[in-house]
């Protein structure tokens, strides 16, 4: 895969928001959903940069399910699973939820935080 299209890849990601915070709460609760960070770490980009890829795929595995569900309870209980996929994947990566969605929020308010971010997917890319 060429540089240009790495490149949009990775944009496409974060600018979908792919990348934001995932909506999904585990049993531990409310507060546990997010943690405050303004500055995240290199080491905390890269695993978060790792994580967006994860969740994106996932995004596109359970994105033709959710649009041929019927009904508002099949579509929710797809949600539900692809939700729980998500955090799965973003947990196996080394990164509670809770970080990953401060990260995300710090993402969202900083467009150097997310170029750079755009920058460490695009390098993760096959």
């Amino acid at each position: 895969m060429n540089q240009m299209m790495k490149a949009f890849m990775a944009a496409s990601v974060i600018a979908l928001g792919l990348a934001g915070p995932m909506t999904a709460v585990r049993a531990t609760g409310a507060a546990a959903n997010f943690e405050g960070i303004e500055q995240p770490t290199d080491e905390q980009l890269q695993r978060y940069a790792s994580a967006v890829r994860q969740v994106s795929d996932v995004v596109a595995e359970y994105q033709p399910r959710l649009a041929s569900a019927q009904g508002q309870q099949a579509k929710q209980a797809v949600r539900t699973e692809a939700d729980q996929k998500m955090m799965d994947q973003v947990e196996s990566g080394g990164m509670s939820v809770a970080e990953y969605n401060g990260i995300s929020h710090a993402v969202n308010k900083s467009p150097d935080l997310r170029k750079k971010v755009e920058r460490l997917v695009s390098q993760q890319l096959p």
